[in-house]
């Protein structure tokens, strides 16, 4: 009964347009007054020691890094280097753009921030060449998702810190559901150009592949030192996170010259900036999970989704069906911290891999960053090219039942987000 309580308050606030880390917040504290299940002292300690955390460290660095190749211009170069690949195929300028977030996801690790940087290139000369300029939106609103997916990914270090799951293997484990979201979307792409057939008068500079790919190499390299790195057991994601935040100082200052070291200081404070609230989430979180586990969450939802049906393929369909409404509802990151804990149980002890799930997870909830009314993807994309949300929502359909299908391939294939794995 408390636990429909606590749920129902959050949702309450949230829709009042409460702050996600304080809602939850302000929910613990309710809580603690009302019942007495719960020590002040021992919240306190919670909240705390909830941040005091080596793995979560990394969240932050990779943040860091990716604030800090944007600034320094690489979306350019990785679309030239994915033009290159596919521009000459049908709907290829469009794939290129999928592509470009492919790679921006690489070393972003964040969708709203590839939606930003790929966007703000690619949707103008989407909508110069020939394409219609809100189906030029709506596919990069979608190609953003495509941010958390590929590793190094915010969430998933979020997971692997609730789950106690190894970060380094959801990473990897991450690469071929990216990779199938990416292939999804530019097969949408094809058969749009293939229908619609844009002018598509593309004027730009040839370049030969050697050229493109010298010019986007330190780009390139990042993903490939971070993956390379873990993978090959020389440091942990979270030592990857501040290697990747060295690189990209010694990239942007020294090589490339794209940063100056004056501007340092606003950058730092503008990732800070970004941070506070997220670190708000991940304390008041890890407390509501604490609350949870103390009313028996886990146990009183497995039994609810066991009563419903015993049959383990609906079981997967149903918290998939909940993992989709809750993406919409609410922040990715503050989904996983509060749900993560809950339904990991539910779903090992029905014989899928936690590794297996947190992919799911992961891909499930990337599809909130298109979904109303949160989607910080649309508001993103809005805010690039002034269309209204209604606009863009309408044309995120398609993709959106893409990512759906590659969401139920990652759920009832295991191979998908397993095959990379050693063993």
């Amino acid at each position: 009964m408390i636990i429909g309580w606590l749920f129902l308050a959050f949702f309450v606030l949230l829709g009042l347009s409460m702050p996600i880390g304080i809602a939850i917040l302000v929910v613990c504290v309710g809580y603690i007054l009302l019942t007495g299940g719960m020590q002040a002292s021992f919240f306190i300690s919670a909240f705390f020691s909830a941040l005091d955390s080596f793995p979560l460290l990394a969240v932050p660095l990779f943040m860091l890094s990716g604030d800090l190749m944007t600034k320094g211009g690489i979306a350019r170069q990785l679309f030239d280097l994915a033009h290159k690949l596919v521009g000459k195929l049908p709907g290829g300028h469009a794939m290129a753009a999928v592509l470009s977030c492919l790679f921006f996801g690489a070393v972003s690790g964040s969708a709203p921030a590839t939606v930003a940087a790929i966007g703000g290139l690619m949707i103008p000369m989407l909508a110069d060449i020939g394409y219609d300029r809100k189906w030029a939106t709506g596919l990069l609103a979608s190609a953003g998702a495509l941010g958390v997916m590929i590793p190094p990914s915010i969430p998933m270090v979020m997971y692997g810190v609730v789950t106690g799951e190894s970060v380094s293997d959801l990473f990897i484990a991450g690469i071929i559901p990216g990779i199938l979201v990416g292939l999804l979307l530019c097969v949408y792409c094809y058969t749009y150009c293939k229908k619609c057939r844009p002018m598509l008068k593309w004027e730009v500079e040839e370049k030969s592949f050697g050229r493109v790919l010298n010019d986007s190499k330190w780009a390139i390299l990042m993903p490939v030192i971070i993956l390379g790195g873990i993978y090959s057991g020389l440091f942990t994601p979270t030592e990857a996170a501040a290697i990747s935040v060295l690189y990209g100082l010694i990239i942007c200052l020294f090589v490339t010259k794209t940063i100056k070291l004056a501007e340092l200081a606003a950058l730092f404070k503008s990732t800070a900036a970004s941070m506070g609230p997220l670190m708000i989430v991940c304390a008041s979180a890890t407390v509501l999970g604490k609350i949870l586990t103390m009313e028996r969450a886990p146990e009183v939802i497995a039994n609810l989704i066991l009563s419903i049906s015993s049959n383990k393929i609906m079981i997967f369909l149903l918290v998939n069906l909940f993992l989709l409404i809750v993406g919409a509802l609410m922040d990715t990151v503050a989904a996983i911290l509060i749900f993560a804990p809950v339904l990991y149980p539910i779903m090992t002890g029905l014989g899928m891999s936690g590794i297996q799930f947190g992919c799911l997870m992961t891909v499930n909830l990337a599809v909130g960053f298109i979904t109303p009314p949160i989607g910080m993807n649309l508001y993103v994309a809005s805010g690039l090219t002034g269309l209204s949300v209604v606009e863009i929502s309408k044309k995120i359909v398609v993709p959106m039942l893409l990512m759906i299908i590659a969401v139920l391939m990652v759920t009832y294939i295991p191979g998908i987000s397993l095959c990379l794995l050693p063993g």
